[in-house]
């Protein structure tokens, strides 16, 4: 504070302003408290990280999985439209990450690793629950996605030399879940290619047979061999729409209307309709399809029942390459998972970090001794001080804090030891 003496103002230092160095004196004195503290702090963690549990880790590096073409999309690039059709299957992002999370996947690992009938003990209502049963017997994976295009397995387990077998083993196991789950869409495929073929088998003969009746009785035969081209034309153009519509309802079993191939189907099917509708308006006194004026009845009957059967024949054949190339997809292996880096043995753990924990209990033990020792030393002043010892009294009163005391006083050395 100051005050004007003589016109001169002279600053006085009141008693209970606090310098740097009565901080210092009062941490000298209570030395012992600072000390016994933070050693204390020191020797609780070192106690506990020698009683953690070890935890070690191993992680298995993967590429990014990649398709290999099926035999279909390798007869694309020579069969053109035919295989155009073949090759649609399944699209989507990367579902690699997704299956190595999956807990099916996990169940698959854990049958390699624990007894049978663990899916009896484990689950709502029963034993043990699942997170404990995983963590306890296989430990906690994690799954990377990185920019570069690899995928990283990490396995945390307490085992040092079981964690790098189970890092390794999810690989493993995504190989054989890849594996299957392609296998059952080409089989899916398959299915439905051997229903619809059958189907047309059926009515190719059906057609045969009523153009071969329809012939025996007419008499009616088609010779001109430009009449056979243009209808032929026509007939295949219907056949791609018919295996068009059949690839579509096949693809939709699976995917949705926003699937890209799906859209690329929808398009090329209303394309090719708009393409006949349009060679159906022109009329064309030469072209047997449109006839006009004196094309007898039984030729134009005729005409349409030969449609009919090449309409039938072309869609036959059409589906039954479809067919043979989905039994060939459904023995093929179209996912090859390469390893870059495999899981091995871990040298060090990754838990419990001793030093770490030393050196943040020493930090905390020290700042807590600082506490107690400005503590203590407030209240031994209060203690000599008749007002605010009287002030401390009714403080403990209120509080009901006696075993503060007897706490402090055991702090504060005595005079005799000062």
């Amino acid at each position: 504070m100051a005050e004007m003496k003589n016109g001169e103002e002279i600053h006085y230092f009141e008693d209970d302003e606090i310098s740097l160095l009565d901080l210092l004196l009062v941490l000298a004195r209570q030395k012992k408290i600072i000390m016994g503290i933070t050693t204390l702090f020191v020797v609780v963690a070192i106690i506990a990280s020698l009683l953690m549990t070890k935890v070690y880790q191993a992680s298995t590096r993967i590429l990014n999985p990649v398709q290999r073409p099926s035999f279909a999309s390798l007869m694309e690039e020579k069969a053109g439209l035919m295989g155009d059709l073949l090759s649609l299957g399944p699209t989507g992002g990367n579902v690699y990450v997704s299956m190595l999370k999956s807990r099916s996947l996990q169940d698959q690992v854990l049958d390699r690793f624990v007894s049978n009938g663990w899916r009896d003990m484990v689950g709502a209502g029963k034993e043990m629950r699942r997170h404990d049963f995983v963590a306890e017997n296989i430990g906690e994976m994690s799954v990377t996605e990185e920019k570069n295009g690899t995928i990283l397995v990490t396995v945390s387990y307490t085992d040092q030399y079981k964690v790098a077998d189970i890092a390794n083993a999810y690989v493993e196991e995504l190989q054989h879940m890849a594996d299957h789950f392609f296998s059952t869409e080409a089989a899916q495929r398959r299915g439905y290619y051997e229903n619809e073929l059958d189907y047309a088998r059926e009515a190719l003969a059906q057609a045969e047979k009523s153009l071969r009746e329809f012939q025996e009785k007419t008499g009616v035969y088609m010779g001109d061999a430009q009449l056979t081209a243009n209808i032929q034309n026509r007939v295949n153009m219907r056949a791609q729409i018919a295996a068009r519509e059949i690839q579509l309802r096949s693809l939709l079993s699976y995917a949705t209307h926003q699937n890209p191939k799906v859209v690329k189907l929808e398009k090329e099917i209303n394309g090719l309709k708009e393409e006949i509708a349009r060679l159906e308006l022109v009329t064309d006194s030469g072209d047997p399809l449109n006839p006009v004026g004196g094309m007898p009845a039984a030729r134009f009957e005729y005409l349409e029942k030969f449609r009919d059967w090449k309409f039938q024949e072309v869609l036959y054949n059409t589906l039954l390459k479809m067919y043979e190339t989905s039994r060939l997809d459904e023995a093929y292996t179209p996912v090859t998972i390469q390893v870059l880096d495999k899981a091995v043995t871990p040298e060090q753990r990754i838990k419990p970090k001793r030093k770490m924990m030393v050196v943040l209990a020493a930090m905390l033990g020290l700042f807590v001794s600082i506490f107690c020792a400005f503590l203590a030393e407030a209240w031994s002043r209060a203690e000599k001080d008749p007002e605010q010892k009287k002030k401390l009294k009714e403080f403990k009163e209120a509080l009901g804090v006696h075993w503060l005391q007897r706490v402090l006083k055991g702090l504060v050395p005595s005079r005799s030891s000062r």
